[in-house]
């Protein structure tokens, strides 16, 4: 599978991305780009965009950065730090591979809002489940 034909599968045959608004921007062997639209279904009780959101735009960015190789990846351990709120406009992640070993793969994520202002970091690592993503 190429980048390419990643992206389009990420984005329309992932239901929990399309069901959490995450679209897939780019992908590249060392950098994802995703994004999300803060909406109101995805407000927390304070007005703001929910932890939950950050964290699932990070990691889903980071699945599609780990699984450029072609293989399959799950999670194992993740790490979010949250900095600045924001409860308007689109969220980009931006996924950059960090190492990548023969059974996992290490990702930082810094989630920015529209204006570039750095609202979370996000670290994760990956293990690799098996060799062809698509079977």
């Amino acid at each position: 599978m190429d980048l390419d034909e990643l992206k389009d599968y990420t984005n329309h045959k992932n239901n929990y991305m399309l069901h959490s608004g995450i679209t897939v921007c780019s992908v590249k062997p060392d950098q994802v780009v995703a994004q999300a639209v803060v909406g109101p279904n995805s407000l927390n009780t304070g007005g703001g965009l929910h932890g939950g959101v950050y964290f699932t735009l990070a990691d889903a960015a980071s699945g599609v950065l780990c699984r450029a190789d072609g293989r399959k990846y799950v999670t194992e351990c993740a790490d979010i730090r949250f900095l600045k709120g924001v409860n308007k406009g689109t969220v980009t992640a931006v996924a950059t591979l960090l190492r990548r070993g023969r059974r996992s793969c290490v990702v930082q994520v810094n989630i920015t809002d529209e204006g570039g202002t750095l609202l979370a970091l996000f670290t994760a690592n990956f293990a690799c489940v098996g060799d062809n993503y698509l079977q």
